[in-house]
Order: C-alpha cells, then sequence, then structure tokens
C-alpha cells in the first residue's frame, strides 16, 4: 500500500468549466476509477488532483467525498482518498445484488408501453455502444455502456431505482475488477446489446431478463 498521496495519473492538461467544477471533477475521478487509472490501496490527494485539473481545493474534495459516500473511495484522515478494494465476497455480493435488482427492472421495462421516441433512443444508445467497442477505447465504451443501461431502467421513472443501479454498476467495475480487455470479452459484450434491447422493445420480459442475466456474467467473480 503507498505511503504518500498520488495524484490521478493521465489528467495532464484537463481543465474544468468553474460552473460546473464538482460534477465534472466526479466524472473524471469515476472514470479513472472505472479504468483502473486509479489503484486499489493507493492514497490519492484532492489537492493534487485540484492543481492538475486547474481549479480549487473545496470542489474536488467534495467530489471525492461524494464518491466516498457511493462506496467508491474511503477517506484516509489527514492523508487523502485510498480507492476501495473490493474482495472476492465483495464483488460477489455486489453480483448477487445486481441480479435481484437490475434484472428485474429491465424485465419491468419489457412489460412497459414504450414510445416510438424512447425506442428510437435506446437504439440510439445501443448503437453508441456497438461504435466504442474497441480495446484503445475502453473509457469511452463504459461510458456509453452505462448510459444505455441506466437510459433503459430510468423509463421505469424512478430515481432512486436509478441511482441503486448506478452505484452497483460502479462497485461491480472498481478496483480494476471488470477486465473485458484482458478476458477477450469486449466484443462479445458490445453485441450482447442489440439482443436484450431487441427483446425488451419485443415486451418479451422472460427473455429479456433471460439475456440480462447473461450479459451480467461479464462482472461475475
Amino acid at each position: 500500500m503507498s505511503k504518500s498521496p498520488h495524484p490521478v495519473i493521465g489528467l495532464s492538461g484537463v481543465g474544468l468549466d468553474r460552473s460546473t467544477k464538482k460534477d465534472e471533477a466526479m466524472s473524471i475521478v469515476r472514470r479513472a476509477l472505472m479504468t483502473g487509472d486509479m489503484e486499489p490501496g493507493k492514497i490519492y490527494s484532492a489537492n493534487a488532483l485540484a492543481s492538475q485539473l486547474g481549479v480549487s481545493n473545496s470542489p474536488v474534495r467534495e467530489a471525492m467525498m461524494a464518491l466516498a459516500a457511493k462506496g467508491l473511495l474511503e477517506l484516509v484522515r489527514n492523508r487523502g482518498f485510498r480507492v476501495v478494494e473490493m474482495t472476492v465476497p465483495d464483488q460477489r455480493e455486489v453480483y448477487d445484488l445486481r441480479r435481484l435488482i437490475e434484472v428485474t427492472a429491465v424485465g419491468r421495462v419489457a412489460e412497459l408501453a414504450i414510445s416510438t421516441a424512447d425506442k428510437a433512443w435506446l437504439q440510439e444508445l445501443e448503437r453508441a455502444v456497438a461504435t466504442a467497442s474497441r480495446p484503445d477505447n475502453l473509457a469511452e465504451y463504459l461510458e456509453r455502456d452505462q448510459q444505455f443501461h441506466l437510459g433503459m431502467v430510468g423509463l421505469l421513472g424512478s430515481r432512486r431505482l436509478v441511482e441503486i443501479i448506478e452505484n452497483l454498476r460502479d462497485q461491480s467495475r472498481i478496483s480494476h475488477t471488470y477486465r473485458l480487455i484482458e478476458r477477450g470479452q469486449l466484443a462479445h459484450s458490445a453485441a450482447e446489446h442489440g439482443p436484450l434491447l431487441d427483446a425488451v422493445l419485443a415486451g418479451d420480459r422472460v427473455r429479456a431478463e433471460a439475456l440480462m442475466t447473461a450479459h451480467l456474467n461479464h462482472s461475475n467473480p
């Protein structure tokens, strides 16, 4: 374990619009967590990150505190923030919760009367996932994948449900546990979105839930 704070690597030259600096900082740190740029067990300084981003310390610290509240970082008093290390039991717990909550949510979406506009929007999100599925583009792929899945369950109109699923999805990806490229599963994972969407739009709840369950196997420890 590192004994001194680390900057977030890969952020040189990144700047933030001051009107949205906290949200932008959260987005940047979250992306670094998902891609493994921020490593489990290491301590990262809000001051160092703020310096890299060219903004004051306060909004960056607020962003990192918010991510700590989501279980992605943990505060190390007087030192900074440590990336949460997800043990295998932790990963299994998150996976089981996603099966209970996210699969059911997708099944419920399949029973909705989805409007023509929303169907077109979901199809656009699915195409964006497919376009982003390149080994040299993991951060973009993960973001498009998140937008697709949260957009779909968002049709249920439950903000709390979306927040819960978003948090579980993020927890399943930190600590470099989501190794799609290393496992050679990136193309396969991307290809699963089309059939899943087809089942949802066809109103086939049973098939949609089965496909979503299979899709979750990429995060199964």
